[in-house]
C-alpha cells in the first residue's frame, strides 16, 4: 500500500524505490510526539522500501529514565525490532554510539568509557555522531563549545573508532556565513592527524559544495545525503551528489529532522528516505546519464558494506 502524507490539506504519495533503501542516520528516540509508536514507524518504513537502518545513541543527549545508558537503549531497540519482525517486518536495525559536539563540555573519561563499553554490544556497529559544530543555535539557545575542546573530543572518539576498527559518522556544521568552512577545515585536520578508520568514515547530512566534499573523499570518507539536499536552495549539494563517486554515496533521513521537499516541515521518519532518494537519484541521472537503478543500488551496497 502506498505511503501518503498530508501537508496543508495536500496529499503526497511516496515514490517507489529503485533499489532497497538503507537509512544510515536516524534518531529513533527523538520523535516529537511521545506517543510515536515504533510499530507504525517501522511499518511505514518497510512499505516504503527501507530494509535496514542505523540509529544513534548519545550518552549525553539521549539519556532518559527509559534509556539511561547504552545497555538500556539496546534493550529498547531490540524489543522494537523483535516486535516488528513478529509483525512481518524484518528490518535490520543497528546503532552507533557517540557524543555530539553539543555535549563536548560534558565529555569526561567516564563518558568515554561508556562509549567504549557500548561498542561491545553486537547491535552497536560504530561511533557517531561526533564532530564539530561551530554554529550558534538560536532556536535552542545553544552556544558553540570552544573549538579546541570540540576538536579534542572529536579526536578521542575517532581514535576509538580507529582502534576498534569500526565506522565513524561525523557531524560537521559551520557557522552561518563562514565561507572558509572552518568546521570542515578543522575536522579534516583532525582526520589527517588521528587517521580515518579502515572500517569507514561518513560525513552525515552533507550540506556543502563539491570542493568541500572532494577534500573528504581524498581522505577516504563516504558522503551521506539527506532531506536537506532536496531543498530548493541547495543545488550545490545536489551537484555534489551528482559528482560523488558511486562507491562513496550514502542516503539518510536524520529523522525526525529535515523532511524532504515537498513535505518539508513535517516530522521526518525513515520512510521519507524514499522521497529523498527519488529526488537525488533522478537529479543525478539528468546530469550524468546513468541508470537510476545503478545509482540507487550503489547507495544500498555502500551502506551494507559499512554497517552490515
Amino acid at each position: 500500500m502506498p505511503i501518503v502524507y498530508t501537508k496543508k490539506n495536500k496529499t503526497f504519495t511516496l515514490p517507489a524505490p529503485q533499489a532497497p533503501l538503507y537509512d544510515t542516520h536516524a534518531h529513533l528516540r527523538s520523535f516529537w510526539g511521545k506517543d510515536k509508536g515504533m510499530a507504525d514507524v517501522f511499518a511505514r518504513a518497510y512499505e516504503a522500501g527501507v530494509r535496514s537502518l542505523v540509529t544513534l545513541y548519545d550518552p549525553v543527549a539521549d539519556r532518559s529514565e527509559e534509556t539511561p545508558d547504552a545497555r538500556a537503549f539496546s534493550a529498547w531497540l531490540k524489543a522494537a525490532v523483535n516486535c516488528a519482525a513478529e509483525n512481518g517486518l524484518p528490518l535490520a536495525v543497528r546503532y552507533l554510539v557517540g557524543v555530539h559536539p553539543y555535549g563536548a563540555p560534558e565529555y569526561t573519561d567516564a563518558l568515554h568509557a561508556q562509549v567504549e563499553s557500548a561498542l561491545e554490544d553486537p547491535l552497536c556497529v560504530g561511533v557517531g555522531e561526533v564532530g564539530l559544530d561551530y554554529h550558534f543555535d538560536a532556536d535552542d539557545d545553544i552556544e558553540a563549545a570552544p573549538h579546541d575542546l570540540q576538536m579534542d573530543v572529536m579526536a578521542r572518539q575517532v581514535e576509538l573508532a580507529v582502534a576498534r576498527n569500526v565506522p565513524v559518522e561525523l557531524h560537521l556544521r559551520n557557522d552561518y556565513g563562514d565561507e572558509s568552512r572552518e568546521a570542515h577545515a578543522d575536522a579534516a585536520r583532525v582526520l589527517e592527524q588521528v587517521g580515518v578508520p579502515a572500517a569507514g568514515c561518513v560525513l552525515h547530512c552533507f550540506g556543502e559544495d563539491r570542493t568541500t566534499m572532494e577534500r573528504f573523499l581524498a581522505l577516504g570518507c563516504h558522503i551521506a545525503f539527506g532531506g536537506a539536499a532536496t531543498f530548493k536552495r541547495n543545488d550545490a549539494v545536489r551537484e555534489a551528489f551528482a559528482a560523488c563517486p558511486l562507491d562513496r554515496l550514502l542516503l539518510e533521513t536524520d529523522c525526525p529532522y529535515m523532511a524532504p521537499e515537498p513535505i518539508r516541515g513535517l516530522e521526518c521518519e525513515p520512510a521519507m528516505i524514499a522521497q529523498t532518494a527519488d529526488v537525488l537519484v533522478f537529479d543525478r541521472v539528468d546530469r550524468t546519464g546513468e541508470l537510476p537503478k545503478t545509482v540507487a543500488q550503489a547507495a544500498w551496497d555502500n551502506a551494507v558494506g559499512l554497517f552490515g
